[in-house]
């Protein structure tokens, strides 16, 4: 776990050995995207192995890096956030430096929730949340102000609606 402004930041890649799955732990994680709050007593009901055994593979699966976290998944809407806008940048040459500079002004502005480095025309996706699309300007402006001199390029995706959010669980026990 990372530090990002006195928050636990959690990296949501880490590139290690592929961890290979029994079918218990396939059922424990099909459990957990469904509700990662159940108790140990519920899950070993619906799973079939003891609560020190179901306390035993998530332990291993946390160690192991299958599980980074256990958060709540929020609603941007209602928490006074409905524009939701992802941001494709293309930079320019940076040196190191400026884009360390870049990337760690991303990852401190409590408005870009989702930075990702690209292959392809553009170099960056950033995702933005903003109260309405004034903020959402004000936000972008500040970030190409601030580094005008390596941004060639950006193109805004807003985002209407949301259909599907990430059940990566589902990778392995469907």
């Amino acid at each position: 776990m990372r530090k990002k402004n006195n928050q636990s930041y959690i990296p949501q890649f880490i590139y290690k050995e592929p961890y290979n799955f029994d079918n218990y732990d396939k059922k424990l994680l099909k459990q957990l995207d469904i509700d990662s709050r159940q108790q140990l007593s519920e899950l070993s009901r619906k799973i079939g192995l003891s609560r020190d055994a179901i306390r035993n593979r998530i332990k291993k699966l946390i160690k192991k890096d299958v599980i980074s976290a256990f958060k709540p998944i929020y609603n941007p809407p209602t928490m006074g956030y409905p524009i939701v806008n992802y941001v494709f940048i293309s930079i320019s040459n940076p040196s190191e430096e400026k884009e360390k500079q870049f990337l760690k002004h991303l990852q401190n502005n409590k408005h870009v929730t989702y930075v990702a480095s690209l292959i392809g025309k553009w170099d960056f996706i950033i995702d933005i949340m903003a109260e309405n699309q004034g903020h959402f300007d004000i936000i972008l402006k500040k970030i190409r102000h601030q580094f005008h001199e390596i941004i060639k390029d950006y193109e805004v995706y807003g985002v209407l609606q949301e259909y599907k959010y990430e059940e990566l669980g589902r990778l392995v026990y469907d």
